[in-house]
């Protein structure tokens, strides 16, 4: 049995973050993936980069700009958003709530008329109670109707009244008043509105040279890759590993899904609280054409059910090194619980899709549609989150455990937060063991 100050469990950006600021202390890094970065990874294929969907950087935080100048000096480009919502058959500017202009009359004066309502009228103690009721409450019936409740229906595969809304301050922009009238009346340059407004992105190799130059700069003989854990004692503070080794730790940082953790304990405390955890996996298609897009936004929402997919966005149209030049490329996104078993649909329907939407001619535009799967994708917040989230906060305190990342804490988070959550971890580390 091997003995070990810290263990940390994944090299996503949150446990490559942890393992980078305890650089110079004893802990191991266990990596079921034969390479680090998780989710952030790019692939290559005849001269056109995918990352595995979306993932765009934006740093808000003292601490992770300085990383990422460090990491990066100035071999970056910054990116002004560009983003759309496509429904009623027409483009509208994001976000939705206050870009009504050029949707039909009709839809336009619900959407005004039911945020004034809101605006007014709307009590707001009822937000808390779940993602509908904070839609109505702040957004009114027409915004929430015609985008907010189909469009998150879609992305989270329940209906809002099923899951929480402590979630949305930060990442559902609220307009003014003022805002959604000007936005029904003229059409305005995009005003760039939400948390993801600008963004970085490397030069080269698309985001997966992020974790990469992060890994460069961490020891990486204490990187064990192709092994995870089997079983964990949280009381005698020992890991089984898939191959037999066992270690013993201190300290140990998580990254891995939630629900998989804790579904690893040995003696079953709190399985029963992970099988209420639920989660939507990302099904899309990393697709290539042999033009650019017909339209030049990075990427749209797609609310109406008539869509299979509920957001495409183009890696050529962000960056133009993504594609060769000439061509075009995009990711197309659906999302759903448990086995997939539709690939030959949704490939029909995203196809469809880019057809109405004029981003493509015809199907003779497309090269390659490659199928991928990130089973691990959106948190869902169940009724219990809140009560479930304490009590795992507690046991994880009474066990010295750390949990970080977007599924080690089982919450919705951006990259930067996942860099945060390591360099968190880690501090804390630090500070216990001085």
């Amino acid at each position: 049995m091997r003995k070990i100050e810290t263990v940390i469990l994944g090299s996503g950006l949150a446990g490559l973050s942890a393992a980078y600021h305890l650089r110079g202390k004893e802990y191991v890094v266990i990596e079921k993936r034969k390479h680090p970065g998780g989710l952030c990874t790019t692939e290559k294929k005849d001269g056109f980069l995918f990352d595995q969907t979306g993932h765009w950087l934006h740093l808000s935080d003292k601490r992770t700009k300085e990383l990422f100048e460090l990491l990066f000096g100035n071999e970056f480009v910054e990116i002004i958003r560009k983003t759309y919502v496509f429904s009623h058959d027409t483009y509208t500017q994001y976000p939705f709530q206050s870009n009504t202009y050029g949707l039909p009359p009709d839809v336009i004066k619900e959407c005004v008329l039911g945020f004034i309502k809101a605006y007014y009228e709307k009590d707001k103690s009822k937000a808390s109670e779940n993602f509908y009721e904070w839609c109505m409450a702040y957004l009114g019936e027409g915004i929430s109707k015609h985008f907010m409740i189909p469009y998150n229906s879609k992305i989270y595969t329940v209906h809002p009244k099923e899951y929480a809304s402590h979630w949305c301050d930060k990442y559902v922009p609220v307009p003014t008043l003022e805002q959604v009238i000007e936005g029904a009346v003229t059409s305005p340059q995009q005003k760039n509105i939400g948390y993801n407004a600008t963004f970085k992105y490397p030069v080269e190799n698309g985001i997966g040279e992020l974790p990469k130059r992060l890994f460069d700069r961490c020891e990486k003989d204490k990187f064990m890759f192709g092994k995870y854990p089997v079983e964990i004692d949280t009381v005698n503070k020992i890991i089984l590993l898939n191959d037999g080794e066992t270690i013993k730790y201190s300290y140990l940082v998580s990254t891995i899904p939630l629900k998989d953790f804790l579904m690893l304990q040995k003696g079953g405390e709190l399985k029963e609280l992970a099988k209420r955890l639920k989660i939507a996996s990302v099904s899309y298609f990393n697709t290539a054409i042999k033009k650019k897009p017909g339209h030049t936004g990075h990427w749209f929402y797609i609310p109406e059910e008539k869509f299979m997919p509920y957001r495409i966005g183009s890696f050529s149209n962000i960056y133009s090194n993504m594609a060769p030049e000439g061509m075009g490329s995009f990711y197309i996104e659906f999302t759903h619980q448990g086995e997939f078993e539709s690939e030959n649909i949704f490939r029909a329907e995203s196809i469809k899709m880019m057809k109405d939407m004029k981003l493509i001619e015809n199907e003779d535009d497309i090269l390659f549609m490659d199928y991928r799967i990130i089973e691990n994708g959106y948190v869902i917040y169940h009724k219990e989150y809140f009560e479930d989230m304490d009590e795992v906060s507690k046991w994880s305190v009474k066990n010295e455990i750390l949990l970080a990342g977007r599924y080690g804490k089982w919450v919705y988070a951006a990259m930067e937060d996942a860099i945060i959550d390591g360099m968190n971890a880690a501090s804390r580390i630090l500070e216990v063991t001085k």
